[in-house]
């Protein structure tokens, strides 16, 4: 659920028209949701995913006591974006790449996924990408291989795009730059991985991962002769949710809060944020110009999150990576 933040950044991308400045989009776990839809041209459509996920049927956390997973993958992915708003095949061709990175339980290492054939094969990229080792049942099973979530292995994705030879890669971050993970394991992946005791200690090995590329990213450390790197991040102060949060309308504020820190990162001056309904073309346009939206203080008073349909954008591919986490 943390991944809604990113998704807020990624619908301020959108709305600029800056996406074609890219052309490949990495995501892991979540952010693997938020690139494919980045790279459909969606992105303000998948924001809404996450408040729509924000149900007990989706995440309930006592259901590990019986030994039931805690997320329902089944009806996250066949119901609430396959059935209700289903990402377009079409506009992810025509978008930027789109690589979603996973955790091999058979290696332990990260596996790039790409080259889908239709979307349903790129949501089961995202769905390997994101699945959580207990907390989201049996491991789902991509290409012949057994998969879990990339951010074990992976937990933020621009050392793949460095490696596959990037020159400029942008980071979204879900949490303030100066975040570090604590040591310790959640009661609930505990109890998940109680059975498993080589993801429990993978799983452990995560945090020491996570702080060094945390770290890199602030210090700047991350940048490479050849490269340059920049992050996206909320303010240090911010309260960001949790990974299973439930209230909706928390889920609503923290994509208001990744799209505020995206706006602020590229507007010059101050700036206000306010959602409208975005109409989405069913066919391939190229669009002459971006309207970004505008309200005024008593529209500023309550914020609601986007609604969509269906949106697809040509665009030309340029040497630019964007990693989502």
């Amino acid at each position: 659920m943390r991944g809604a933040v990113s998704a807020g950044m990624c619908v301020v991308l959108e709305a600029l028209g800056l996406v074609s400045a890219f052309d490949r989009i990495y995501g892991v776990s979540a952010g693997a949701m938020n690139a494919c839809a980045l790279a459909a041209g969606q992105a303000a459509l998948a924001a809404t995913h996450y408040e729509d996920a924000a149900i007990k049927g989706v995440i309930n956390r006592m259901r590990p006591l019986v030994r039931r997973p805690v997320i329902d993958f089944e009806l996250l992915f066949d119901e609430v974006i396959g059935a209700r708003k289903p990402l377009s095949f079409e506009g992810l061709a025509a978008g930027p790449e789109f690589r979603a990175l996973a955790t091999s339980l058979e290696s332990m290492s990260v596996r790039i996924l790409a080259g889908f054939a239709d979307m349903a094969e790129a949501m089961d990229a995202v769905r390997a990408s994101a699945a959580l080792p207990g907390l989201g049942g049996p491991a789902p099973l991509f290409r012949g291989e057994r998969m879990i979530d990339g951010g074990l292995t992976e937990p933020i994705p621009f050392e793949t795009a460095l490696a596959d030879g990037a020159t400029h890669v942008l980071v979204l971050r879900s949490r303030p730059a100066s975040y570090r993970k604590r040591s310790l394991v959640s009661a609930a992946e505990a109890l998940a991985l109680r059975d498993d005791p080589r993801l429990a200690e993978l799983l452990k090995q995560r945090q020491g991962t996570y702080n060094r590329l945390a770290a890199q990213l602030q210090d700047g450390d991350a940048t490479q002769p050849e490269s340059r790197v920049l992050q996206v991040v909320v303010p240090d102060d911010s309260r960001v949710i949790g990974r299973l949060e439930t209230d909706a309308d928390r889920v609503a504020g923290a994509v208001r809060l990744g799209a505020r820190a995206m706006a602020s990162a590229l507007v010059v001056g101050s700036i206000d944020l306010c959602w409208r309904p975005i109409v989405y073309r069913t066919g391939a346009v190229v669009p002459e110009s971006v309207e970004v939206p505008t309200c005024g203080p008593a529209e500023r008073r309550r914020l609601s999150p986007p609604s969509a349909a269906n949106r697809i954008w040509r665009r030309a591919p340029r040497p630019v990576r964007l990693a989502i986490r």
